[in-house]
């Protein structure tokens, strides 16, 4: 199996949706302060991805708003419109694998919305940070990710997984943890033994047993079956 393919990523992912910087900034603060409280190893010195050489980034309200304002001016390449949205990018600044990606408030319907967590591979990992790869912080990340963000879908995947969908665009990507809005239907009889369903506010959470990176490939295919899709 390659690193690629053991990657964990939590995502959520949504439709267009207009924002301004000052809106997009105090949601990424409140999340990353919720992301702190979560575990120490997600509570670091972010660096601004593009500039590590700079030192920690001023992740306050109005630093984040410059960094939102910068990342789609016209020094960034994009014009006054407000298709493109804003993005950041951070990462510790001892630069061990772990990040944050955003692209937010955008209105191209070819480029869905989304805020994503990474974190390290089994083989990345440090006496520190094992328990990140947890059910229980995989978890709370993914609701981190609904209460700041409501996506219209998220899910804690690795690359093993999507691999085993075929999906199309209109479809759920399934993962450990597969959330979706209430608007998604799914048959819950077909659902697999290891599934736990929790009701969200907002939406549906699908969890797959307690071993993250250990899902069976069938279970996946299951929750797919459940959702109506083509297996």
């Amino acid at each position: 199996m390659s690193i690629v393919g053991r990657w964990p990523t939590v995502i959520g992912y949504w439709g267009t949706r207009v924002q301004s910087s000052q809106e997009v900034a105090q949601t990424m603060r409140a999340f990353l302060d919720d992301l702190e409280e979560i575990d120490p190893e997600l509570a670091l010195p972010w660096v601004y991805t593009k500039k590590l050489d700079k030192g920690p980034a001023d992740l306050s309200v109005d630093g984040l708003v410059k960094i939102f304002e910068h990342s789609r001016s016209k020094e960034m390449g994009y014009s006054d419109t407000p298709g493109p949205g804003y993005s950041i990018g951070l990462s510790p600044e001892d630069g061990t694998a772990r990040r944050i990606i955003a692209g937010v408030g955008g209105l191209e319907t070819s480029a869905p919305n989304s805020v994503r967590v990474s974190l390290p591979t089994e083989t990345q990992l440090t006496d520190s940070t094992r328990q990140l790869l947890g059910p229980d912080i995989g978890d709370a990340i993914m609701k981190v990710i609904v209460k700041h963000w409501k996506p219209d879908r998220a899910r804690w995947s690795i690359g093993d997984y999507i691999d085993l969908q075929k999906r199309s665009k209109a479809e759920v990507e399934v993962g450990w943890e597969t959330y979706f809005h209430s608007g998604v239907t799914f048959d819950r009889s077909a659902l697999p033994q290891s599934a736990v369903v929790e009701e969200l506010p907002t939406g549906t959470l699908i969890r797959l047993g307690d071993k993250p990176m250990q899902v069976a490939a069938a279970d996946i295919v299951a929750v797919r079956a459940a959702l109506g899709y083509p297996v």
